[in-house]
């Protein structure tokens, strides 16, 4: 289902002669990408200088804790809706991206396939919210985090990060960040405003992913048709492995704040969250101004051949681990001057939350380049999503665990114990599969 990208990355007998790692125009084009998307982490730092320091002295720890765990419990619909569609296209259209006809069928493929799945979680949210008496609770918040879903349904950026466009992705990012900034101090005047910070955000997403669809629609001349019940059901199997790799993920990476608030109290989640929040600002910078200017790139480099991947990967292994380890350093020597200046002093026992998470963006930065970047694009998807279950086994254990014993600050060591398993768990799985190839393949991360 994937073209013809498959079948040259399953023919071991295909000699196809390496690539240079990075021509002059990669590099212009991923230098580009990523100038583009580090401006929108800078206003993503910086937008919220505006309005977090005046939310949360309103609100408080617990409603923020309530947010943030709305926030989690929406994930997991977002999920079901995003399947295994967004990683599974770009790495088709990747390789295939002047074929018009295959793009525009993945893209009918996906959208269709999303529109059913955010019908299904419609359905599944609405039963959960109204039944459960802890979710009933809070109806009105989870319905106004819901509304994001929509947005979910509608993000074309797949499409913008298989065409190495990410300047536009960079532009409309920056416009909900905009959007959500002024909206918060038109909202937020006492603290049972709280809710409506949730609806703003999802109102600002729904807005600028339908007007990003329509630019991608007309800018990438593509066509869309809606897909025969044969088609989608081989794009449900085709990208299920995927998507049960993104339930495991979201077990251990993403679920930790759901747990938190199930097992501990609102305040403690206030507390994570407020620690989490830099770190989480740094993570979006690796996972979004690297991970999606560079797995476009990569991926291209393997439909070439498994040689001109796995260069690619040398290339950038250690000036990403040196630039990682020192964002990994900054984050823990700025952790006692930016959590009072920024939450003020009602926060500080999130200091020890944020030089514990620190080390996190390193991780699941090397954990990205050799799971995302090369398992992925070596369609090694079964191992892949193996280490990820194991993963999310262990971060549930970790999790009950350490959040009954230590609260938010266990927690967070739940979150760095899992990531550190997963890392070891890739690095060792390929430097064993190495042994299977010739020596001109093997990936040398011990040199």
């Amino acid at each position: 289902m994937l073209g013809k990208e498959s079948a040259v990355l399953a023919d071991d007998e295909t000699v196809v002669a390496p690539a240079p790692a990075f021509s002059k125009s990669v590099l212009k084009r991923f230098a580009v990408n990523v100038a583009s998307l580090f401006s929108v982490q800078i206003a993503n730092f910086l937008l919220p200088l505006l309005t977090v320091p005046y939310v949360v002295r309103i609100i408080g720890p617990e409603r923020l804790g309530l947010l943030n765990f709305s926030l989690a419990y929406v994930t997991y619909f977002s999920l079901i809706i995003n399947y295994g569609f967004d990683l599974a296209a770009v790495r088709a259209i990747a390789a295939n991206r002047y074929d018009k006809e295959a793009t525009s069928r993945i893209f009918s493929e996906v959208m269709a396939g999303k529109t059913i799945l955010w019908g299904l979680s419609t359905i599944i949210f609405g039963v959960v919210t109204f039944s459960a008496p802890s979710f009933r609770e809070h109806w009105l918040l989870h319905v106004c985090t819901y509304v994001t879903c929509i947005s979910t349904v509608l993000s074309p950026f797949w499409v913008y990060q298989a065409m190495e466009d990410l300047g536009r992705v960079a532009m409309f990012n920056l416009l909900v960040k905009i959007l959500f900034t002024g909206a918060i101090f038109l909202v937020i005047h006492q603290p049972d405003d709280y809710v409506w910070q949730n609806l703003v955000l999802s109102i600002s997403q729904v807005l600028i992913n339908a007007i990003a669809l329509g630019v991608a629609v007309k800018r990438f001349n593509i066509r869309f048709f809606w897909p025969s019940v044969t088609q989608l059901v081989a794009r449900f199997k085709a990208d299920a492995t995927l998507f049960f790799s993104n339930v495991m993920i979201t077990l251990y990476a993403s679920s930790t704040v759901f747990f938190l608030g199930i097992l501990s109290t609102a305040y403690a989640v206030g507390l994570y969250s407020a620690g989490t929040r830099l770190e989480g600002v740094a993570l979006t910078f690796v996972t979004m101004a690297l991970n999606q200017a560079l797995f476009p790139i990569i991926a291209n480099a393997f439909g070439k051949g498994r040689e001109a991947g796995l260069k690619m990967v040398r290339t950038v292994f250690w000036p990403l681990l040196g630039g990682l380890g020192a964002v990994a350093v900054g984050l823990w020597l700025i952790a006692p001057w930016f959590i009072p200046f920024f939450f003020g002093e009602k926060f500080v026992e999130a200091i020890a939350v944020l030089r514990v998470v620190a080390l996190l963006p390193l991780v699941i930065g090397m954990s990205n380049l050799l799971g995302i970047h090369t398992m992925l694009n070596l369609h090694m998807d079964r191992p892949f999503f193996v280490i990820t279950a194991i993963g999310s086994v262990i971060g549930l254990g970790l999790n009950i665990f350490l959040i009954r014993h230590y609260g938010h600050l266990g927690a967070a060591w739940a979150w760095v114990g899992t990531e550190v398993y997963v890392l070891l768990a890739m690095g060792g799985f390929l430097l064993y599969k190495s042994r299977e190839w010739t020596p001109e393949t093997v990936v040398e991360l011990d040199h």
